[in-house]
């Protein structure tokens, strides 16, 4: 399990204690600081590295955990150029990947295989129905898994059906840090074969029943475990992207970028504009993910040499993660494709694709449209009726776009169709502009007067009059009002963010 996460730091923790001026002065700082940082590295905290990383706690007795292959349990997707094998013991997770030679997939213990993992809280002090975590995971918190647990328990496979080629199954998946414990959820997979290409769609329900908070934990949307010979690393990580730009590469297990975990494995993670990896061997031919949602590809090399097979620790990893708030009975949605072969048929694939990409269009009558939060908001949950309603009255918060991969030349305008009542008379709007190594960027703000009587407008704001509104933009984000007091009746309402006017 290639663990993204993006949980609140203890600074944020403490917000409690904060006095309203204190607050606001974290509210302004928070985005120059994590603009400084990589991305939400500032606000990661990482689990240690998973028993089937370190090799030290696969399972109550220390031990991996590899997934039983039976005939039976198998379920098989096959083209001339590719054979996908899901095994429905273990939640429908992808145990076997192949063209015309051995499996691709590593199967060390059940945190591999090809899979999806979601994140969210609680994560101190979580016993799921009096269930205490494994030695090792006491801080993974709510986290299930699409092939099972750290004990070997497999997630269960409840219901599916195949169409030739076309595949559907819902899973209960297992909380990973406990034994035999079902997430109070289900997922529900669509899987599409053709030619050298898988297609996914994962939908999430959830069905919880417990108290939490809900705020943003980074999700692995899709995450591919493979086998070591996969040491080759590509994407593109320009600010010209869909323009067939020069790409980068180079050898995960030599990687020129990255910072060591506490195991000293070297976690790639970094800002992907054209939301596409792909690891390969020596002779160029290997696997690509594109996952249209994601602008955030976590891949490392785990191991010590590039020997080894479907069983072995030694592994090549790439997945593509983003950040979300998961409610108790959300319905998250998400896409991934696996494209066997070289790096041109990748990327082709990638940008035949690329308008399902996070467009200029964020529609809130329903859901957060991938918009995210790190500290308590009072918006009522999803799904939403009609409008993205946030209570203002106890404290404000930033209001997190998701990454994504616009050019400023092609969105000179923004709408927002705004209602506000409130202490303050200003909206910022703050983004950050992607360098052109990729791995950097650059931040700008610009303030929006807000007019205080309750109804809705829309505000037209012309962002191609900045100076910092150029290149690429990576993420748009807001503060709802810069000029806050702690009083009743306060609140914003959002219905679209937009490159077009709607009304």
């Amino acid at each position: 399990m290639l663990y993204f996460d993006a949980s609140p730091t203890n600074l944020l923790r403490m917000k409690h204690s904060f006095s309203s001026f204190f607050r606001l002065a974290v509210i302004l700082i928070l985005p120059l600081l994590i603009a400084s940082c990589d991305d939400f590295n500032f606000l990661t905290s990482k689990k240690p590295s998973s028993g089937h990383i370190s090799g030290g706690s696969g399972g109550a007795e220390g031990v991996p955990h590899p997934p039983v292959v039976k005939p039976a349990s198998m379920v098989y997707l096959s083209s001339n150029r590719l054979r996908v094998g899901f095994n429905m013991l273990y939640g429908g997770a992808i145990t076997h990947l192949s063209g015309d030679g051995p499996n691709l997939i590593n199967n060390y213990d059940l945190g591999r295989q090809l899979q999806y993992a979601y994140y969210s809280f609680p994560v101190d002090g979580y016993l799921p129905n009096g269930n205490v975590p494994h030695p090792a995971w006491t801080a993974i918190g709510w986290d299930p898994i699409q092939a099972g647990d750290v004990y070997g328990n497999g997630s269960q496979v409840v219901e599916q059906r195949q169409n030739g080629n076309e595949l559907y199954f819902k899973a209960i998946p297992k909380q990973w840090g406990y034994n035999n414990v079902p997430c109070d959820c289900y997922v529900e997979t669509y899987a599409k074969l053709t030619d050298n290409v898988l297609e996914l769609r994962h939908v999430l329900q959830n069905n919880r029943t417990d108290s939490f908070t809900p705020l943003a934990r980074g999700q692995e949307l899709e995450v591919g475990y493979y086998t070591p010979q996969f040491n080759g690393f590509k994407t593109y990580w320009g600010d010209k992207p869909f323009s067939n730009d020069a790409i980068t590469e180079f050898d995960l297990m030599n990687s020129p970028v990255g910072v060591p975990d506490s195991y000293g494995v070297k976690i790639v993670e970094a800002y992907t504009p054209e939301s596409w990896t792909f690891l390969h061997g020596d002779n160029g031919q290997g696997v690509g993910l594109f996952v249209p949602t994601s602008h955030m590809f976590a891949s490392r090399f785990v191991g010590r040499t590039k020997n080894g097979g479907e069983f072995d620790y030694n592994t090549s990893i790439s997945g593509g993660n983003t950040t979300a708030v998961l409610d108790k009975n959300i319905r998250y949605e998400s896409k991934a494709a696996i494209i066997l072969g070289n790096v041109n048929e990748v990327r082709k694939y990638a940008y035949d694709h690329k308008s399902e990409l996070i467009q200029p269009d964020f529609d809130f009558s329903t859901d957060r449209q991938h918009w995210t939060f790190y500290e308590t908001v009072d918006d009522g949950g999803v799904p939403f009726k009609g409008e993205w309603s946030i209570n203002l009255d106890k404290h404000i918060t930033n209001l997190w776009g998701p990454l994504i991969s616009w050019r400023a030349a092609d969105v000179p305008k923004l709408y927002f169709r705004i209602a506000y009542k409130g202490s303050g008379t200003k909206m910022n709007i703050f983004w950050d502009v992607a360098q052109a190594n990729g791995l950097q960027h650059d931040s700008y703000s610009q303030n929006v007067n807000l007019i205080n009587d309750g109804q809705y407008h829309t505000y037209e704001v012309d962002l191609s009059q900045n100076s910092g509104w150029k290149g690429l933009i990576k993420r748009i984000s807001i503060t709802p009002t810069v000029e806050y007091k702690v009083e009743a009746g306060q609140f914003m309402k959002i219905k679209y963010i937009s490159k077009t006017k709607k009304e």
